[in-house]
This record gives C-alpha cells, sequence and structure tokens, in this order.
C-alpha cells in the first residue's frame, strides 16, 4: 500500500505542487522570522562582544528607576568614582563615560535619526577601554567639538569639520565635527545616532550635571580575573548606590537589551505568520477533501479489491506527508529569501543591524518543517478518515454529492459555539476579560459551522440576478457555488478570515483616531502646539516653553514632559515602587489643558503637591491630603502631597510639578508644548512670534492646534499600514485557495465542461462561468469577513473602553476598498483555472477515465 501510495503521489506532481502552495507561503512567513531572529541576535552578539572585547570590568549607578516613558532611567555617580577605581591593585585604566539625549542636525536642518531608535549623546577621547573605534579625524577636545558614528555621519552626509547641531535638554549648539567613530566594526549600535564629547562637555552639555558621570570603563592589568576585579571595586562602595559588573556581564546585559528591542518586532512577525498557517490550513483541508472526494472510485477499487479502510486512510496520510515535507523545504527557502529582505528593508531605513550574513540554524528548519508537516496532516486527518470509511459500492461512482448545507451535526455545532460566544463576549465585557478568548473563538466556529447552510441558500439567491445580468454564464456560475456549499464555504471562510482581520484592524484604527480626535480636541485647549520634528520618541528641550512665555504675543505656554521617582514602600512586598507621571508647570497650564477635576484644581499644585487619577487613587486608598514619600535618581527625597484628583485616563497616574524636579538628577524634556495668543493678538500673529523663537530649535515644530491634531492621529497610519502588509499575506494564501479549488473543480467538471462545448458553449462563456464563481466565492468571503471583522472591532473597542478608548467607529471607505479588493483578488485568482477550463479538447474532456 505504500508503493501504491507513493506511485499515486509521483503521478500526480501538479497536483502535489499545487496541494503544497498553502503550505510553502505559511512555512515561508514562519521560517523567515526565525531566520531574520537569529540573524538579529547573531548580529548584536557579534557586535557587544566586539565592543567591549577589551574591557574587565564596568561601574554604574545601581539606582535605576522603571519609567513609562521609554527606557528605564539610571542615576548617574561621580566623577571622583574614576579616580577611585583607577587605584584598585589590577586595573590597567579607568575612563568616564556619559549617555544621555542628544539630537543632531546637519547644516540643512535635517534631524539625523529617530522615528523608533533613540538618539544618544557620550563621551569618546580615544581611550583604549571606549567601545568606540575611530575611523576618521580625530576624538572631540572643547566645548565646541563632536564626534559621531559613521551612521549617523552617513544619515546626514557629514564630513569630517562640517558644523552641526546638537540638541539636548537647554537651548542647541553648534559643533564641529573633528571625527567618525564606529562601533566596535560596526557603523551602528543597531539604529541610534551617536553624538560624543570630550568628558567635561559631556557632563556639561549632555547630562547638566558637571562632576557627575554615567559609567566607568575598566581595563585590567592581566593580575586579576574579571570577576577578582569586579569583586574588589565593589568593595569600594555601597551596593545600592553603586555597582560593579564584569565585562562579560555587560557585554551579555547589552547583547540582550538591543535584542529587546528586536524581540518585539520578531514577536509581531511571527503572530502573523500563525496567522497565515491558520488561513492556509482552510485552504490545505479543502485541497484534501475535494482530492478524496473525487478519488471516491479510486478508493473504491482499492477496497474492492481487498484493502482495508485504515489502508485507504493511510494512503491520504502519504500524500499528506508528501505535500508537507514539499512545502517545508520549499517554504524554508522562501523564507531565507524573506529574512533578506526585511533585514535589507531595515538597513536601508537605518534601523538594521547593518552589514551582516545570515543566520540559518538547523532549529530554524528544524521547526518550519515540522509545523509544515504536522499542520498539513492534521487538515489530512479529517478527508483521510472519510475517505477510508467509504463502502466500496456506495463509492462507485463519479461524483461526490455535498450535504453538508443540511447537516443537523452543523446545526448543533453552531447553536453551541454561538452560545459560547455570547456568554464568552458577556463575561468578558463586564467581569473578566479572559473570558473574550471563549467568545472569539465560539463567534469563529460559529461561523465556520453555519457557512454551508448560508452559502449554499446565497449563491441560489444570487444566481437569478446573476442569470439576468450574464445570462447562462451567471446562471452556472451560481449552481456551481450553490451545489457544494461546503467547498465554497470553507474557500469564502479562508479569505473571510483574512478580511475579518484587516476590517477588524481598521475598525479598531478608525475608533481609536476619533477617540484620540476627542480626547485631544476637548483637554487641549490651546491654539498653537510645538512638537518634536520627530513624533515617534522625540523630546524638546525644556527651554522651549520658557522662552514662549516671555514673548508679549503668547498668552501662555506649557511643556509636557515626564519625571520618574520611586515611592518609599509602595510595592505590594513592601520594596519602593518605581513611578512615573506628566511635569507641567501649574502656573501656566490652567488655560491650555482642559483636565476633568473630581477634586481640587490646577490653584493648589504647587512643589511637592501631585494630582492622582480617580481610578490609580481609589487603587491605592489616597484621598486629598494624603502624602506618601518618594526618592529620585540622585536619591534625595521627597514628601508628595495630593492636591487632586482627576478622571481623566489618557494622562496616566500622575500629574505633577516640573519644580519637583529640579534637582532630582533627571535630565527634563518635553514631549510638546501648548501655546494661546494673548488677549487682543491674533493666532497667526502669535504663531508668526513663536516660529522666531523655534528657529533657534531645530528639533522642533509649530503647528496650529488642527495640524496638531491631525498630527497626532496621522503618527498611528505607519504602523496600521504595516498591520495591513502583514494580514495581506493571509489574503494572499486565501486567494491561492480560491485558485486551488477551482482548478480541482475544473478537473472534477471535465465531463460536464466537455458536454457544454459540444452543444455549443463558447470558451469565453466557459471562462465567464468560472470568473463569475470566484466572484460568488469572494461575494461570500467578504460578507462574511466584514460582518466577522466589525464584530471583533466591536469586541475590542468595549473591552477597551475603560483605557480611553471611548468612540467606536467604522470607515465606510475602508470597508468599501476591502470589499472591491476581494473581488478583484477573485478576478485575478480565476485567470488560470478559467482559461484551463475552456482550453480542455472536447473530445478528451467528454472521455471517462
Amino acid at each position: 500500500m505504500l508503493r501504491i501510495a507513493l506511485k499515486n503521489v509521483l503521478a500526480r506532481k501538479g497536483r502535489l505542487l499545487l496541494s503544497a502552495l498553502a503550505v510553502i507561503a505559511g512555512c515561508a512567513f514562519l521560517s523567515g522570522v526565525f531566520v531574520f531572529s537569529d540573524t538579529i541576535n547573531g548580529s548584536i552578539d557579534k557586535l557587544f562582544a566586539t565592543a567591549y572585547d577589551k574591557t574587565d570590568a564596568y561601574v554604574r549607578s545601581s539606582v535605576v528607576i522603571k519609567s513609562d516613558f521609554g527606557d528605564d532611567i539610571r542615576g548617574q555617580i561621580p566623577e571622583s568614582t574614576v579616580a577611585e577605581v583607577a587605584a584598585v591593585p589590577g586595573v590597567k585604566s579607568a575612563d568616564g563615560d556619559v549617555r544621555g539625549t542628544a539630537l543632531v542636525t546637519n547644516a540643512d536642518g535635517k534631524l539625523l535619526g529617530g522615528g523608533g531608535p533613540p538618539q544618544f549623546g557620550g563621551v569618546f577621547a580615544g581611550e583604549p577601554s571606549s567601545p568606540w573605534k575611530l575611523k576618521d579625524g580625530k576624538a572631540a577636545s572643547g566645548p565646541d567639538e563632536v564626534v559621531l558614528d559613521v551612521h549617523t555621519a552617513k544619515l546626514g552626509n557629514i564630513e569630517v569639520g562640517d558644523t552641526v547641531t546638537v540638541s539636548v535638554s537647554n537651548e542647541p549648539r553648534q559643533f564641529t565635527v573633528t571625527g567618525l567613530v564606529t562601533f566596535g566594526s560596526s557603523e551602528s549600535t543597531g539604529g541610534p545616532t551617536w553624538a560624543l564629547f570630550d568628558l567635561p562637555t559631556a557632563e556639561e552639555f549632555v547630562l547638566g550635571q558637571p562632576g557627575m558621570i554615567s559609567s566607568v570603563n575598566v581595563i585590567g592589568d592581566g593580575s586579576k580575573s574579571q570577576k577578582e576585579l569586579k569583586s574588589d571595586i565593589q568593595k569600594l562602595f555601597p551596593v545600592d548606590q553603586v555597582e560593579a559588573l564584569t565585562g562579560q556581564e555587560i557585554t551579555k546585559e547589552s547583547q540582550n537589551a538591543l535584542a529587546e528591542q528586536f524581540s518585539f518586532f520578531t514577536l509581531f512577525l511571527t503572530i502573523f505568520a500563525g496567522i497565515s498557517i491558520f488561513v492556509g490550513s482552510f485552504v490545505i483541508y479543502n485541497v484534501f477533501k475535494i482530492s478524496a472526494a473525487q478519488r471516491l472510485r479510486e478508493n473504491a477499487l482499492l477496497r474492492a479489491i481487498g484493502a482495508r479502510s485504515s489502508q485507504v486512510t493511510f494512503a491520504l496520510f502519504i500524500e499528506a506527508v508528501a505535500v508537507g515535507v514539499l512545502g517545508a523545504v520549499i517554504g524554508f527557502a522562501g523564507g531565507v529569501g524573506l529574512a533578506f529582505g526585511i533585514t535589507a528593508l531595515l538597513n536601508a531605513s537605518g534601523n538594521g543591524p547593518g552589514n551582516t550574513s545570515l543566520v540559518i540554524s538547523p532549529s530554524a528548519f528544524f521547526i518550519t518543517f515540522v509545523v509544515g508537516v504536522i499542520v498539513t496532516l492534521v487538515c489530512a486527518t479529517f478527508p483521510a478518515l472519510r475517505a477510508g470509511r467509504v463502502p466500496p459500492l456506495a463509492a462507485m461512482r463519479d461524483v461526490s454529492v455535498d450535504r453538508s448545507g443540511s447537516s443537523r451535526r452543523r446545526l448543533i455545532v453552531a447553536a453551541v459555539s454561538g452560545a459560547l460566544s455570547v456568554l464568552g463576549i458577556t463575561l468578558g465585557l463586564v467581569a473578566d476579560p479572559v473570558w473574550l478568548t471563549l467568545g472569539v473563538v465560539g463567534l469563529f466556529v460559529m461561523v465556520i459551522a453555519m457557512g454551508p447552510f448560508v452559502v449554499g441558500r446565497v449563491a441560489n439567491i444570487l444566481t437569478k440576478p446573476l442569470g439576468k445580468i450574464r445570462g447562462v454564464t451567471g446562471e452556472v456560475a451560481g449552481r456551481n457555488a450553490a451545489r457544494s456549499p461546503e467547498r465554497t464555504a470553507l474557500t469564502a471562510a479562508a479569505l473571510g478570515i483574512g478580511l475579518a482581520l484587516l476590517v477588524s484592524v481598521s475598525t479598531l484604527a478608525s475608533s481609536l483616531q476619533d477617540s484620540l480626535r476627542n480626547t485631544f480636541g476637548k483637554a487641549f485647549t490651546g491654539e498653537i502646539a510645538v512638537t518634536p520634528e520627530n513624533p515617534q520618541g522625540g523630546v524638546l528641550p525644556v527651554s522651549i516653553a520658557d522662552d514662549l512665555n516671555k514673548l508679549p504675543e503668547v498668552g501662555g505656554a506649557v511643556g509636557f514632559g515626564g519625571g520618574a521617582f520611586k515611592i518609599v514602600g509602595g510595592g505590594n512586598d513592601g520594596k519602593d515602587k518605581d513611578s512615573a507621571g506628566i511635569t507641567v508647570n501649574p502656573e501656566t497650564v490652567a488655560g491650555l489643558l482642559d483636565l476633568k477635576f473630581v477634586q481640587g484644581s490646577w490653584s493648589d499644585v504647587h512643589g511637592d503637591d501631585i494630582l492622582i487619577s480617580e481610578e490609580h487613587a481609589k487603587d491605592e486608598n489616597l484621598t486629598v491630603g494624603a502624602t506618601f514619600d518618594v526618592t529620585f535618581l540622585n536619591q534625595s527625597s521627597a514628601t508628595f502631597t495630593v492636591a487632586g484628583i482627576f478622571s481623566d485616563r489618557v494622562f496616566g497616574n500622575y500629574i505633577m510639578d516640573r519644580a519637583a524636579f529640579a534637582t532630582s538628577g533627571q535630565p527634563l524634556f518635553d514631549f510638546q508644548v501648548v501655546a494661546n495668543a494673548a488677549n487682543g493678538v491674533s493666532v497667526d500673529s502669535a504663531l508668526a512670534a513663536i516660529k522666531v523663537v523655534t528657529d533657534k530649535y531645530p528639533t522642533a515644530k509649530v503647528q496650529t492646534r488642527t495640524q496638531f491634531i491631525d498630527g497626532q492621529i496621522a503618527s498611528l497610519d505607519g504602523i496600521i499600514t504595516f498591520i495591513y502588509a502583514l494580514l495581506l499575506m493571509s489574503v494572499f494564501i486565501a486567494v491561492l485557495g480560491i485558485v486551488l479549488t477551482l482548478l480541482l473543480a475544473v478537473y472534477e467538471r471535465r465531463r460536464e465542461l466537455g458536454l457544454m462545448r459540444a452543444i455549443g458553449t463558447t470558451r469565453s462563456q466557459i471562462r465567464g462561468s468560472i470568473r463569475w464563481e470566484s466572484v460568488i466565492t469572494a461575494l461570500l468571503g467578504a460578507m462574511m469577513g466584514t460582518a466577522l471583522g466589525v464584530a471583533l472591532g466591536w469586541i475590542v473597542v468595549t473591552a477597551l473602553k475603560d483605557q480611553g478608548l471611548n468612540s467606536f467607529s467604522v470607515s465606510p471607505s475602508t470597508l468599501v476598498a476591502f470589499f472591491v479588493m476581494s473581488i478583484l483578488f477573485a478576478l485575478a485568482a480565476a485567470w488560470w483555472p478559467a482559461r484551463k477550463a475552456a482550453k480542455a479538447p472536447i473530445l478528451e474532456a467528454i472521455a471517462t477515465t
């Protein structure tokens, strides 16, 4: 039986390849993610291993506060630490280093970098312990010189001797580029930009704290191991203030930190690869079901000559293994190409790992191979079992009959899953969101189970109008779709699920944009906004708001920044709790931010007074007048007093006076500045005056209130478009399903097509019937996907209502675009099957084989 099964596979090479297409597409996506992830991790490991190859110990502050506004914030240590470490026996050299935010613009005013990766300022003096290696020019020396990494210089077409502007928390300054450096042997550290100064300039300009540094790089003289050197250095300092690491430890930590930045992107891609495989499973199942139904006579003959039911089932499993193996192997090769493309794209955008070779690990191939084969076997299980159960005499017919449109079992499954869906969604929205998983799964199962019932009836309804529009071509197409309801339903379901995800993302995006528009429109009452030129993680110097408040044309301006602190004993275990909040100037914010106060007002906030969200106040059992002790990055302390409670969740848990962080040791930046025109001054006049001030801040962009709100909404477009692009992979697989289903249907109807040609049906009419059948399938999938997608969108929006998503919105134009896209894809999918059906010779098609 094994030989018969293998001969069947080899005798149908075309069908084998066609059946493997869905497996190939899904495995290509999955393997591409694995190869990309391994390549990134390999590049990162090599990057930091080379950069820290001479570092034996690394000293830094042990005070860290986890922030809600980006990376964790680490404290600084005194510059005197360098001399103390250098005096430790076994230390050959010790050099201070600084790390802070520094934004570089070239002579043309172009902001370099951003859009995701951070923009750093640091130190380079040519010391051997530095991970930076001089490539061109010399190290910076003095308050007007800077060194750039090669990656940053390429972004701005900058050469040694050029002038650049660097912005930090205060007014920007101009510097002359004296050198270009690499990080180890790489041109970048994975996307960030770097501006490097001598140590005194970095302390004063980047940190704004002369006499303070971020870390000490240590090289040993070889007399002690890294662990021994670390231990001796640590003995000099309290563990809760300063920590020492070995060179291996800082290398590993740096590798993990950068790998974590890419891990979210990798996880993101993996999820969508799983979606593609899920959609592909419908296609694979449908192909095996059709294939098994078309071989009823063949299987009956095998049963008649003595083959057992299990042997017939086994034969179909052999074919499934062949499809899975072929699909996984070819898919893995395609995935390698996909990983190369993703890496090249990220490198082109300045966010990639740089020049590196693809890392193809055995585990990536093994996982892809196993997933491809197992998914194929699972999808082939029911068709194989059904093929084995067919009695020999009942199977002695050439055409299978689809009775799924009247199956009681399907009705029961649909009813039960529908009830579970309602129960899960209800409990998820009113009790625990975990129940939403049951609700969504039940919704999908109900739609799939009900598919044949709906498809057959809808196709019959469409047959009459199609007959009037396209004559016999439309009528034949409608009847063909209706006579195999399960086949049509599964094909439509694959397209419907891909489309449902697109529609749900569109609905969520539209709702989020409307919610943000409502929030910004109501909360920010300022007429003019100053925002970072880079909207993704960009910052503004705090001096901008101060400068604007000095203008006679400006009635008031306020900057919104972030401040981090630790609540003493605020954790569940009694330890200090990391916290962060928005910082403002309470004296100027009143007319610019319409905060919904439950208790208190802006006039109650001074110095160490703090505003708390209503929900957080309830969680922490805090009321107006309550106090709690906090510590800052430099380990100074304060006592915060609750001065008011607000109900707007979008502003987080805390809003504080920026003055409370003036001596906290944390560099202060603003995310945006909002201003109003003075009384009697037009907005245009105030806007012009503000632009004169912001011209000296190259990282700032001035906008009207409307432009600001539109800009915040538009900032979501990039990620939404990226999600659409990933989901289109699942739609592509669904379109492959339409192609495969129609090709198999053409093969199944070869006698019918021959008879139609014999009685005078033209080739164009044959092609038309196949196209219209494809369109009917797409219409059914589009209706299913649109309804399911809107339902999913509503569930997500409703579940996130307490998180500030307060508006449910559907974009009709987007739905229409997706609907039309489905029809166009269906027409494209029908081209090859229609052409094949129309070209079949009449006598050969009539002949039975």
